[in-house]
């Protein structure tokens, strides 16, 4: 059941991306569809075939092959969200979608629970070890649904981006030092395998790659939209007196 679960997490996730996609690619182009072509390629069927053919299950001697696939796709993550297909991605898609879509969090947490209960990965990894990223889909999901409503001043969007991007930061850091590397940390209980598990690869290599690409996007459109916000005129200045409009978020 719990793999049941995992696959529809992923394949709804998968399909968000390819709308968010069509939505930058007006109404579709064959541009678009490659860009979605590539995603699936690289973040879902690469990993998933070669964790079924057992190329990653090798964690000693280094580099690790699963640990090096994660930092490869992790570097063409940061790559495509400093793009300019990247940048029109984050413009294209609403602050109220870019913050409420980390509510998968949520359901990851729940799932990684689950796995701990069933000895596949250690404790440390869950919401009742050192893994707080739950309090990012939390407060993810509200914060979405307020912007769909309200504004919420820029600022407190940065400090929300930052803070649960250090969350991620923090479970992505706990599960490599979970993994049988000669670095190992955190030793109690079983080891974690799951960069190099079908089908949990997909958490590494989609979900947590998906999280990633969601902060950063929103700081993308943050900074826009801080650029594009018109300037009050100086004191003394024709029209210094008439309000200025404000940038929606």
């Amino acid at each position: 059941m719990t793999g049941i679960l995992f696959n529809a997490l992923v394949a709804v996730m998968v399909s968000l991306v390819g709308v968010a996609l069509l939505r930058t690619g007006e109404g579709g182009s064959g541009r678009v569809w490659g860009y979605f072509l590539a995603f699936l390629v690289a973040y879902v069927a690469v990993p998933a075939l070669l964790a079924a053919s057992g190329w990653l299950d090798r964690y000693d001697p280094l580099p690790a092959p699963a640990l090096l696939l994660v930092l490869g796709l992790t570097i063409v993550t940061i790559g495509f969200v400093a793009s300019l297909p990247g940048r029109r991605l984050a413009l294209a898609i609403p602050a109220a979608a870019l913050v409420g879509f980390h509510a998968f969090r949520v359901p990851v947490e729940l799932l990684l629970h689950r796995l701990a209960l069933e000895g596949v990965i250690p404790e440390v990894m869950t919401y009742t070890g050192r893994n707080f990223d739950i309090v990012a889909g939390i407060t993810g999901g509200i914060l979405g649904l307020w912007l769909i409503r309200r504004e919420i001043p820029p600022l407190i969007l940065h400090l929300w981006n930052v803070g649960c991007l250090a969350l991620l930061a923090n479970i992505v850091t706990i599960a490599v030092l979970s993994t049988p590397v000669p670095f190992r940390v955190f030793t109690e209980g079983p080891t974690n395998v799951v960069p190099s598990t079908f089908p949990y690869v997909w958490l590494p290599t989609v979900l947590v790659q998906l999280a990633l690409a969601g902060h950063l996007l929103l700081y993308r459109r943050l900074r826009a939209a801080a650029r594009d916000q018109p300037r009050a005129p100086a004191p003394g200045t024709p029209n210094a007196t008439r309000p200025t409009s404000s940038t929606p978020f």
